[in-house]
């Protein structure tokens, strides 16, 4: 971002001062290189849509401008099709009319058609585009498809005006956001492309660039004078509208500048806006917000609110983004006047990050100005301050050194204030010193204990709730991958071993290898099934359950196995199933691991509270090394299973073996 000082920027203008007398002299010996050519005759339709006033009166307009477009792309005449849209574009555009449908046509054509038509006459796509991503104060975008213009070579009047045009509305974009330079360079371009086809309106538009870089550097006699350029060349070619934005421009540096004939030349361009009759929606708009200002620092609230809502539906039915925001500033101004207490500034504090990031810094200002004026009407000095600085970088940004005496102001009053405040509290804490400090000592360490023995009692409670609903979730999901296991251990044992002993049997010749093969297949399900449910658990119990167990490890392995199950069946079903649980897997993780020869299954009882221990003679393992590492999913898991039923499992380990005891309290 460009930061011009008054000096540099003085003197680059003068440079381009002299470099538009140079220039203007050389289009007085070498003429216009473009004239406007008189338009063939038109078709009736054509002569219609390029009629100004049909768009603003005709509500048919649109209806009658597509079924003409879609006939030309029928006949595959699209340069017919493409100068249709182009007229229709420029009267969409200066509306703030970006409507989904239109917006539609422009992106169809451009993606279908535009490539069949010479890139000189397709430029109204940028130009529209760029337009509606200006109303969305997306900046980037909308300079990038200004310079797709700007990179073209006229061939006539129409595309030089284009480029004119482009390179003028390129201006207006670096100048609010503080490239100054850059918008100098694309003005003076803008210049010479208009002089090529001596355009007084558009030589009109780039007098108000000039103003607006003028005002931006804070020379306001400049400023003023070539604002006034721009007013006598609107006038000269009897263009009243641009006429009415050429005095909205002058208020605006009035406004920037706090000139105090501002007020006077809002109240005169109200008048004389309201005594034409102009039916135009967006001088409306832009005219009627000054003069609400106007009317807010007059005190003249009910005549405020009568032009706010006669603006309302206007605002709605045009439904630009860039105009919303300026009425909702004449709205803030008028709600602060109306209550000082007021503070609904949501919708601005939401769009000025959006207006900062897009560089939208004349708006931003706006809105700073309507933060600021609430913060000093209630004599907050403070944020006022800090609205300021925030101002002033925003201001930097432009060029602008119109603030700076107004933050030192503001700065003055609010260390002023602070500096009393400070007095008064000294003041106060002298006479009161002794009292004070005693009763704020003992207000302060009965608040302390009291804090830290609530905060302490929380903790307890929460890690004590957050326990118990952990072991709850914990006791739950596995009571149901149980539920899930018995099932599936039912499904294979009554139904896939029956239906293999029913094939076995209707075998018309039955052979050993086809007997032995399907009973080894039964005597695998039998397997599968006894692991994933131990068979009559429910009936038979956990001592029985694990005395089956020990017996199927000592057959199938080389491996001993004693249990000692003193137990009289004091838990539920679901948890002696969640012991067992543990001594199986305890007992796998032995034969899997720990080349061991013997173990030893112990369960007992004491009191309330169950014990279970399974120990073996194996090479043993570091605890605490393994199940930190990838692979302990079998320890973690007696270990989640002790928790769920209100246990706790503590594993040792050395050379000489393993012991896993669990101790299980009994509700």
């Amino acid at each position: 971002m460009f930061k011009d000082t008054i000096k540099s920027s003085r003197l680059l203008l003068l440079l381009a001062v002299i470099t538009l007398l140079y220039a203007c002299n050389e289009k007085k010996e070498n003429g216009v290189v473009f004239v406007k050519e008189i338009p063939a005759q038109e078709d009736t339709t054509k002569a219609y849509l390029r009629k100004v006033e049909n768009y603003k009166k005709d509500k048919k307009y649109l209806s009658v401008l597509y079924k003409y477009y879609n006939q030309k792309i029928a006949e595959q005449n699209y340069v017919s099709a493409a100068e249709i849209l182009d007229i229709a574009c420029i009267y969409l555009a200066d509306s703030y009319d970006f409507n989904e449908n239109f917006m539609a046509t422009i992106k169809e054509f451009d993606a279908k058609y535009r490539k069949e038509v010479p890139a000189l006459k397709t430029t109204f796509v940028d130009a529209y585009l760029a337009n509606y991503y200006f109303d969305k104060s997306n900046l980037k975008k909308a300079s990038d498809y200004f310079k797709n213009i700007t990179l073209l070579e006229p061939n006539d009047y129409n595309s030089c005006y284009n480029i004119a045009r482009a390179y003028y509305d390129l201006s207006y974009i670096y100048y609010i956001t503080g490239k100054q330079n850059l918008s100098l360079a694309a003005n003076q371009k803008s210049f010479e492309y208009f002089t090529k086809i001596n355009n007084p309106k558009g030589l009109a538009f780039v007098y108000s660039n000039y103003s607006n870089i003028y005002t931006a550097i804070g020379d306001k006699k400049r400023a003023i004078d070539n604002a006034d350029k721009a007013i006598k060349s609107y006038k000269s070619i009897d263009n009243t509208y641009n006429v009415y934005i050429g005095l909205i421009n002058k208020i605006s540096i009035y406004d920037f500048m706090n000139d105090s004939r501002k007020t006077e030349l809002i109240d005169s361009t109200y008048q004389a806006f309201i005594d034409s009759k102009d039916e135009s929606k967006i001088l409306k708009l832009k005219i009627f917000d000054f003069k609400i200002e106007n009317l807010v620092q007059a005190n003249k609230l009910p005549e405020a609110k009568e032009v706010i809502d006669e603006l309302k539906p206007i605002v709605e039915e045009i439904n630009s983004d860039d105009l919303t925001l300026e009425y909702k500033v004449a709205l803030a101004q008028y709600e602060i006047k109306k209550n000082p207490n007021y503070s609904e500034f949501e919708d601005i504090k939401k769009a000025l990050p959006i207006l900062i990031t897009n560089q939208q810094y004349e708006k931003v200002n706006m809105f700073y100005g309507v933060l600021q004026t609430s913060a000093l009407q209630n004599n907050d000095f403070k944020n006022a301050f800090t609205i300021e600085k925030d101002k002033r970088i925003i201001a930097d940004s432009i060029s602008d050194i119109a603030t700076r005496g107004k933050i030192a102001e503001l700065e003055a009053i609010y260390e002023t204030q602070k500096k009393e405040q400070q007095i008064t509290l000294q003041k106060t804490t002298i006479l009161n010193k002794n009292t004070t400090i005693a009763l704020l000592a003992s207000l302060f360490l009965g608040l302390f204990l009291t804090v830290v023995v609530y905060i302490t009692r929380q903790k307890q409670k929460k890690l004590k709730l957050e326990k118990q609903n952990a072991q709850q979730y914990t006791k739950q999901l596995l009571e149901k991958t149980e539920e899930e296991r018995k099932r599936i251990a039912s499904d294979l044992h009554d139904s896939v071993s029956h239906e293999l002993l029913s094939l076995k049997n209707s075998f018309e010749e039955k052979t050993d290898v086809t007997n032995n093969k399907i009973d080894a297949i039964i005597n695998d399900i039998r397997i599968i099934s006894r692991n994933l449910h131990p068979i009559m658990f429910d009936k038979i119990g956990l001592k029985a359950s694990v005395e089956q167990l020990v017996e199927r490890a000592q057959s199938v392995n080389d491996f001993m196995v004693t249990a000692d199950v003193d137990y009289n069946n004091s838990l539920s079903i679901n948890d002696e199933l969640q012991v067992y649980r543990i001594i199986q897997e305890a007992l796998s993780n032995i034969i899997k691991y720990a080349n061991a020869v013997a173990a030893k299954i112990t369960v007992s009882q004491k009191n309330n509270t169950l014990f279970v221990e399974i120990k073996d003679n194996g090479k043993g393992f570091n605890v605490t090394e393994t199940l930190n590492g990838k692979n302990a999913f079998g320890l973690h898991n007696i270990i989640e299973r002790s928790r769920a039923i209100g246990g706790e499992a503590k594993i040792i380990s050395d050379k000489n073996g393993t012991i896993i005891s669990i101790e299980i309290k009994k509700v």
